[in-house]
Parts: C-alpha cells; structure tokens; sequence
C-alpha cells in the first residue's frame, strides 16, 4: 500500500467544528446472482439540515430532500445493463416520479467508455432527473469493480494476449494506472510475454 500523501492547504482544519448545512450520501453494493450475473444496487441520499426558503418563498424544514433507489441486473461479454428497477422513496414533488420512465432505457446499455455521456443522454437535463442520472453515472465504477471481483473468485488464466482481455474497453485508460504506458499495463504486458514464453 502506499503512502498516505494530502496535497493542497488543509482545509479539514477549517470544518472541524463546523455544522453541516447539506449532504449526499451514496451507498453502493454487488451482489452475485449467478456465476456470470451480478445485481448492483445504489442509494442516494440528500439531507438538508437547515431550515431554508425555496425560489417562491415558501419554507422548507430540514430533512431528507431526495432518497433515490436503483437495482441493476448486469451482465457479462459484453459487460452490459439487462434489466433496471428503481424508487424514488422520498422526493420534492410527486411529479418527481414521472422521470422513472427512463430507467426502460437502460435495459442493454454496455459498461464502456462513454458511459456517463450515454447516461446523460438518456436521463440528463430535460429528460430526467439530475439526481437519479447522477447516482447511475457514480454505480458505473461499482459495476466495473463488483463484476471483477464477482469474475475473479476463481483464479484465471492470464490471457494469451492483449486482444483476449474481455475487460479492456473499460480498464485501458480507466486512469493512470492503466494508461498505454502505465504500470498495470506494464505489469499486464510482462505476465503475457512471460505465458507466450512457456
């Protein structure tokens, strides 16, 4: 593990004792559903905490002001959406729940590149609601991750090349890390010269 390492001025500081006006909380899990499947389930959580006027005047309390619930089926080859559920338990108007209707959309979308830009359009702006589109766009990354770990159980053969890494579209140049020249490319590219040597 690395070093922990804080860049820029300490700002931590400055909240210590502070109270907290706003906070969203997203909370996100795989499940395993079967040896290729996982269900991946996401919360987001708006809570005020302090009493506010809104853009008429009215006064609104403190409270939860969103509380947005999504449960995807994903499968593998290629990495995608199956089926979509989701709830909006708590939201500012009922009105709100007109926008569910976009969920029906997912339904086949691949986990790739470009993934919060095909969310945005299905969801975003008009069409949708800003909060439900932005808590998929964050259950990308838990998909990537709970389906790598759901897939990697078991140990695997390393693959024969470059062209057999099913994960690929959505690994290379996911960071850093994983740039053409990074370290886990790198890393990736010693352990199939090291098989194709055998």
């Amino acid at each position: 593990m690395g070093k922990k390492i804080i860049y820029g001025s300490m700002l931590n500081t400055i909240i210590e004792n502070k109270p907290k006006i706003h906070t969203r909380d997203i909370s996100l899990a795989t499940y395993p559903h079967t040896d290729s499947r996982v269900i991946v389930h996401g919360v987001l959580k708006d809570r005020r905490y302090t009493r506010i006027f809104d853009v008429t005047g009215a006064m609104l309390e403190p409270g939860i002001m969103h509380h947005i619930d999504v449960t995807l089926l994903i499968k593998p080859d290629p990495l995608m959406i199956e089926d979509a559920q989701a709830r909006m338990i708590h939201v500012p108007m009922t009105a709100c729940n007109t926008t569910l209707d976009t969920i029906e959309q997912l339904k086949g979308l691949e986990i790739k590149s470009g993934f919060s830009k095909n969310i945005s359009l299905i969801m975003g702006g008009r069409k949708g609601c800003t909060h439900l589109c932005n808590l998929i766009i964050t259950m990308g990354q838990e998909i990537v991750q709970g389906w790598l770990v759901h897939k990697r159980k078991d140990k695997s053969p390393v693959p024969k090349d470059l062209d057999s890494l099913k994960e690929k579209n959505f690994l290379i140049d996911s960071c850093r890390m994983w740039t053409q020249h990074g370290p886990k490319m790198k890393s990736l590219e010693k352990a199939i010269k090291e098989r194709q040597s055998l």
